[in-house]
């Protein structure tokens, strides 16, 4: 009887061995089609951010080139209107005498009561007028310390 019911017994055990060996069976495939999975999908976003970052980087690059070739048409269409104009030049003249009338003996006063006359005027007349000078002078200074246009 011993021996019938350690067949049984060997039997029942032989049986689940066989069922927990076909369900082992498909789980380290399933284990790793998921990790092999997992690493297609990880570098096709890692691909993708790379060729994210390299369209922002060419994007950069076509802006850069951009500014630099408006720029140059900038300064191309100012000094084509800076050849006729006396603009520049008349401001440049009114700078100069009020300095070189300030180290002159007896014309000082008259540039010292220029000023005081002109910071008698309203503070938009002072802004309008520095403002002026500014966009003359200033406007090309600006521009070439412009990084991103």
């Amino acid at each position: 009887m011993e021996t019938e019911s350690g067949n049984t017994a060997g039997s029942i055990l032989m049986s689940f061995l066989s069922i927990v060996g076909s369900l082992l069976t498909g789980v380290p495939q399933a284990v790793a089609d998921y990790f092999n999975t997992k690493q297609v999908l990880e570098a096709k976003a890692l691909e993708q951010k790379m060729e994210y970052e390299d369209a922002v980087h060419k994007r950069k690059i076509e802006l850069i080139t951009l500014g630099q070739t408006a720029d140059m048409n900038w300064e191309m269409e100012f000094a084509r209107q800076a050849a006729s104009s006396w603009k520049d030049e008349y401001m440049l003249i009114v700078v100069f005498i009020l300095l070189v009338m300030a180290f002159i003996h007896g014309l000082d006063g008259y540039v010292k009561a220029g000023f005081e006359a002109f910071s008698g005027t309203p503070l938009w007349y002072q802004i309008m007028t520095q403002s002026m000078f500014y966009a003359t002078v200033g406007m090309r200074m600006w521009r070439r310390n412009q990084s991103d246009t």
